[in-house]
């Protein structure tokens, strides 16, 4: 694909901006009608009305239609096209299996087991397929390691969909690092993808937005999540030391990982499952120190950008300087840890 000029890609963000405004505002009518709703319960979903769901199958449908229209036109080699398809099928699967949950409300170790399932697949296409190398040297290890990644990452996203726009932003900031870092690596149907995802993503927060009119549901999270996860696998970092090349896809999801870190060890240390939910995210925690709701995106805006920065500048230094940047990235990681964790939540209240 590195044939093809940038400027013919561009036009995707516009298209699937477009695409997603329009689709959302259909899906939201399609939940009302069925009454597919998330209902408050005054514990931890505190809207006065019922909001339709289905907001995650506007982003799924401005997505794959943008992507598969780009096919069209731009005509990838068949080798790009089936990396293309290895990335969609596991995140589109899983999407579906997030819109039964939103319709149905499964078990969460029904979804688990599923999610490792697609782990599994996407990690085999990864590990084994012929356009990634191995990140650790030992298949087995890389396997083992993406299947964590792909699972964290897909749990993430769908931990930090608890505030209305949140999981919108932090998918949107992470789609902007993939875009950005794609284009200056000319790593171009990466670029292709960050970009349409970017968009999709803004004509859905365009209904999301505060007070939200619809919710992007699991169907939108767990699609996201996998997407995102084995997007940034596919990412050739570039950088001069392995060590280095492990923080790329870290940085460029470090806002969703620092939320479920602060929640999962936090719960587990008042021997609460991490798998319950609760008012215990990066969200609440601002919220509860007086941070209104704009601000509180705006802060994770900031979050995301910070960690973002390194990696560009990897591409401009020595290695020596990669790993002094990697390893002041890891003290904010843990300085913020701390700092939300100082933010106490009264467990059993909630």
């Amino acid at each position: 694909m590195s044939e093809i000029k940038t400027t013919s890609i561009i036009p995707s963000i516009i298209f699937a901006f477009v695409l997603s405004i329009v689709l959302t505002g259909i899906m939201r009518k399609i939940a009302i009608k069925l009454e597919i709703t998330d209902k408050p319960n005054f514990a931890r979903k505190t809207q006065k009305e019922p909001v339709p769901y289905l907001g995650g199958l506007a982003i799924i449908f401005s997505f794959l239609i943008t992507v598969f229209m780009g096919i069209q036109f731009l005509s990838p080699s068949r080798e790009v096209v089936n990396d293309m398809i290895f990335l969609l099928l596991p995140a589109t699967f899983l999407g579906f299996i997030g819109l039964w949950d939103d319709v149905k409300d499964l078990s969460p170790h029904f979804r688990l087991m599923i999610q490792v399932f697609m782990g599994l697949f996407g990690s085999l296409t990864i590990t084994f397929g012929s356009t990634s190398g191995s990140a650790t040297g030992n298949p087995t290890t890389d396997l083992i390691l993406s299947i964590f990644w792909i699972v964290g990452v897909t749990n993430a996203l769908n931990f930090f969909d608890n505030i209305d726009g949140g999981a919108a932003v932090a998918s949107f900031m992470s789609a902007t690092g993939i875009a950005l870092y794609s284009f200056f690596t000319r790593q171009l149907y990466l670029f292709a993808f960050g970009l349409t995802l970017m968009g999709s993503l803004l004509g859905f927060f365009y209904w999301n937005r505060r007070p939200a009119r619809i919710y992007m549901g699991d169907s939108g999270s767990l699609f996201l999540g996998i997407l995102l996860a084995t997007i940034t696998m596919r990412i050739d970092p570039q950088t001069d030391s392995k060590w280095t090349s492990f923080a790329v896809p870290i940085l460029l999801l470090a806002l969703p990982i620092l939320d479920t870190s602060v929640v999962v060890l936090n719960r587990l240390s008042y021997r609460r499952s991490p798998l319950q939910g609760g008012r215990d995210h990066l969200s609440h925690r601002l919220s509860n120190r007086g941070i209104r709701h704009r601000y509180i995106l705006y802060i994770f805006g900031g979050i995301a950008l910070i960690f973002q920065l390194p990696i560009y500048v990897f591409l401009q230094v020595s290695s020596r300087v990669e790993l002094i940047l990697t390893f002041i990235a890891i003290a904010a990681f843990f300085l913020l840890f701390a700092w939300f964790s100082s933010n106490k939540v009264n467990y059993e209240r909630d």
